[in-house]
């Protein structure tokens, strides 16, 4: 026979209460869940909209227009707004909204003089953990890049040397490293891609590419980083001599 006194009342209310406590606890969770998820999807389909161009330097973000095409709520857009101030992408400004940031000239050069330091550093890490495949990666790049300039194809030889970078990052296999040059990838684009259409400055672009894969294969640590801080030495000179040109 089933105990009917008070405390029994008492434990059936207790696990009742308890069951419904967890019930409620898990649809939050959930509900948290879904809201760092569309965050998330946010800031990164807004970030690669900058990065690629999409919202121009100086671009108004107007909260109807991204809301609707992101296909998100304002609040969830504000947030990401917000990750993307901290990261130097955008400006927020008081009743005025948000709009992309534009870099000067000389805050294009200081961002370079920074990242000439971790490229070398990142090549040197790469020497110890290259693979054989991302070395035979890098040689092909290097051909592609050669083949480009003989075909006069600038956009080509810009995504390779993007991609000959991201190889050697990708080795080094550092975080830090890898989040810090990527924040400085966009402030450069612009002033970069310009660069390369510098007289002379293309042959000259590839054979600060040659020497460093030449240093990644001889396994040298010095002459690596040496050859990636010209690289980016010579970007910077180049940038700061025709960036009124490259803007």
């Amino acid at each position: 026979m089933a105990k009917t006194g008070p405390l029994s009342g008492v434990k059936r209310d207790t696990r009742t209460t308890v069951s419904a406590g967890r019930s409620g606890t898990g649809q939050a969770g959930a509900g948290d869940s879904a809201a760092r998820g569309q965050l998330e999807y946010a800031y990164r389909r807004l970030k690669d909209a900058i990065m690629n161009g999409v919202y121009m330097p100086n671009q108004r973000l107007i909260e109807a227009d991204v809301t609707q095409a992101l296909g998100v709520s304002r609040t969830t857009l504000r947030a990401a707004l917000i990750r993307l101030h901290e990261e130097g992408l955008v400006e927020i400004e008081v009743n005025r909204g948000a709009r992309v940031r534009a870099f000067s000239l000389d805050e294009a050069v200081e961002i370079l003089l920074v990242r000439e330091v971790l490229e070398g550093l990142a090549a040197v890490l790469a020497i110890e953990k290259a693979t054989p495949a991302d070395i035979a990666e890098l040689r092909a790049v290097v051909v592609e890049m050669e083949d480009a300039l003989a075909t006069d194809d600038v956009m080509r030889y810009a995504a390779l040397n993007h991609r000959f970078h991201k190889i050697i990052l990708d080795a080094a296999d550092h975080e830090i490293v890898t989040r810090m040059l990527g924040s400085m990838r966009y402030p450069l684009i612009r002033y970069q891609f310009g660069s390369i259409l510098v007289p002379g400055r293309r042959d000259q672009s590839l054979a600060e590419h040659q020497a460093i894969l030449a240093a990644l294969e001889a396994k040298d640590p010095t002459a690596i980083e040496r050859a990636a801080r010209l690289h980016v030495s010579n970007v910077r000179e180049a940038v700061q001599k025709h960036g009124a040109h490259l803007a």
